[in-house]
């Protein structure tokens, strides 16, 4: 009871809480990818596509600073090494030094890549398919740096860049003498401008005066950043209620004379008075503009982004629950480790703590990502990786409750670590909370039909596991008969509940099939894997029940269980192939590959060896029964 109590406070001390912090520029809304998302993890997104990672660890700059800095100061920040380029062959194209950090600037990109427009252009024009290593990753530079350049100037004509030190001019523009302005204020005084402009054209050069001369500065100066219009990444102001479309705008956008509603004012002006704040230092000023923007966003009367939700995911962003999860995974698999070593209760006490800490942390984490979507967290192959992973321990933790031997720690860290990690992969290649295809934008049928097969493939991979363990323990102490009938029962037990649940899943996905496309079942290799998952099952529960399958080839049975279901889950998801294919992913045949060697070898490996293993243990067991025979 102490344990429990200890355990629950350390609990409450480790996991965070969200704090009912002020609105910041973290939290900006954002339309990007078909949803609006705060401005950090839209930075966050941007930076990892560049940078490869999510800051820039060097300069400890977070993602929203660094955003921030490139469109106050494009200039300087084109010089900043923020491409990562993985290829030796790519950089020798661009007659560029590879470097030890392989880190290169805008600026030092631009000159080889204007040189390979025309191969790029041949390669844009290829099928993906058809595209050589070489020619993905010089695409994906050139098109990383055309958009870093749209990024860099899309607050361009907010910025306060250009200097009104004339005292006649200042009065007109209605602004103090030698104060700083944007494209945008002036803009709003162009009538003006062009009235003096009118009085300056037919003048001499020794006619002009210091405010012509100032004021042909300022109207060179507008024409240049004008040039600026085509960048419009930052898609930062919500639409006009009569644009059906939904699609937001940037600022850029509504720099065209269109008519402007009242909040779209108040949006562009506090984002003009919060860059003039950053560039003067000023927190009041800063402070200031944020609640105009917040007081503006607030007001709009449809399609109001929630502040909420983008508060509680910038927060999401920072605590990175996912990797805290892993580590109290890992830990827990160390310490449940030096227990088989010295054998003390509270090494193996500790262990279970740290994997319910862990537990938490990964339960909490889909919670969150379940608040800020709005459904439920199997939209997605990265949702369903991370799913799996948190079925699977919970699977694990009911195994250890029951036998308390630390068989459901070890499955548990071990599986919890893993899936993360495999997890980790897909969150690298950009926003994890993204947008559903058509075909899945159901809650009600994401709720059951995606979430229960889910839960089968955890159950089903769990199973899996315990089969190697069942294999490994018959090597190991062929002699333990106890130990290995109760593995054996837990393996069976988990492999009906696995049954169930992809049954019932594949079930359930004839039904959301006969809704969307008319027709129950249509042979599509998605729907054939879930049905191989349910025969496979099926047939190892039939030969353990009549006795066809001995204990160890029912735990190889399993193994080979873990193939048919990573094949269905990951293979037709990402191999481009039938109605339930919802993305291509280059490379992911070979892992698949690698995969199934890997378990075909340490399957049949164990299998035989285990075998082996038995026949060695019962030979000497049979002689002495023999020799005591009168």
């Amino acid at each position: 009871m102490k344990f429990c109590l200890r355990l629950f406070i350390s609990i409450f001390l480790l996991i965070p809480t969200l704090d009912g912090r002020d609105f910041d520029e973290r939290d900006f809304p954002v339309q990007d990818g078909g949803r609006i998302k705060p401005l950090d993890t839209y930075a966050r997104n941007q930076l990892l596509a560049f940078y490869g990672k999510r800051s820039v660890k060097h300069k400890n700059m977070s993602a929203v600073d660094w955003i921030i800095d490139l469109t106050l100061n494009p200039a300087e920040g084109e010089s900043k090494k923020v491409f990562n380029i993985r290829s030796p062959e790519v950089v020798a194209s661009l007659k560029l030094d590879w470097t030890n950090d392989h880190k290169y600037s805008f600026n030092e990109l631009i000159p080889g890549l204007q040189k390979q427009f025309e191969l790029i252009s041949e390669v844009y024009n290829k099928p993906d398919e058809s595209r050589t290593v070489f020619e993905q990753q010089l695409l994906e530079l050139y098109i990383n740096a055309m958009h870093f350049r749209g990024i860099a100037l899309s607050l361009s004509c907010l910025v306060p860049s250009i200097s009104v030190n004339d005292s006649i001019l200042a009065e007109k523009l209605n602004i103090p003498s030698g104060k700083a302005v944007s494209y945008a204020h002036l803009v709003t005084y162009v009538h003006v401008l062009s009235e003096m402009m009118q009085g300056v054209i037919n003048k001499s050069e020794e006619e002009l005066t210091d405010t012509d001369r100032e004021l042909s500065i300022i109207l060179i100066a507008l024409k240049q950043i004008s040039s600026d219009n085509f960048a419009q990444a930052l898609k930062l102001i919500p639409p006009s209620p009569l644009d059906e479309t939904g699609t937001w705008l940037s600022p850029w956008e509504l720099m065209d004379g269109r008519p402007r509603e009242p909040y779209q004012d108040k949006i562009l002006n506090a984002l003009e008075k919060y860059l003039s704040g950053r560039v003067l230092g000023d927190e009041n000023k800063i402070m200031s503009a944020l609640m105009d923007y917040e007081t503006g966003i607030t007001s709009l009367a449809k399609g109001k982004p929630d502040i909420n939700l983008l508060k509680k995911e910038t927060w999401v962003n920072k605590a990175n629950l996912f990797y805290n999860s892993v580590a109290f995974y890992l830990l827990a698999f160390i310490f449940l480790g030096v227990s088989w070593m010295f054998q003390p209760k509270w090494l193996k006490r500790t262990s279970a703590g740290l994997l319910v800490l862990g537990l938490l942390y990964h339960a909490y984490g889909i919670y969150l990502r379940m608040v800020i979507m709005e459904r439920p967290p199997v939209s997605t192959l990265y949702e369903t990786v991370i799913f799996v992973g948190l079925t699977a321990v919970v699977c694990a933790v009911i195994i250890e409750y029951f036998r308390r031997d630390g068989l459901g720690l070890f499955i548990g860290s071990v599986s919890g670590a893993v899936f993360h990690y495999i997890g980790f992969g897909y969150a690298a290649d950009g926003d994890t909370l993204g947008m559903l295809v058509a075909v899945l934008n159901s809650n009600f049928w994401l709720a059951t039909h995606v979430t229960t097969i889910t839960l089968g493939y955890g159950a089903s991979l769990v199973a899996g596991f315990i089969g190697h363990l069942y294999l490994i323990q018959v090597i190991r102490s062929p002699g333990n008969k106890t130990l290995l009938k109760s593995i054996n029962k837990n393996m069976f037990g988990m492999t009906l509940i696995a049954l169930f649940f992809t049954l019932f899943g594949t079930i359930l996905g004839g039904i959301w099939a006969d809704q969307s496309w008319g027709r129950f079942w249509g042979w599509d290799p998605k729907e054939n894997g879930a049905l191989l998952i349910v025969m496979w099952q099926l047939m190892m529960v039939h030969m353990r029940l009549t006795g066809l399958a001995k204990p160890t080839g029912f735990a190889l049975g399993m193994i080979m269980n873990n193939i048919v279901v990573v094949i269905a889950w990951f293979g037709v998801n990402l191999l481009n192939v039938g109605l339930h294919s919802y993305g291509f992913a280059g490379g992911v045949a070979q892992n698949l590959a690698l995969f199934t060697a890997l378990e075909l070898m340490t399957g049949f490996g164990t299998y035989y060896w285990a075998k082996s293993r038995k026949r060695s243990f019962a030979l000497p067991v049979m002689m002495n029964e023999t020799m005591r025979q009168p």
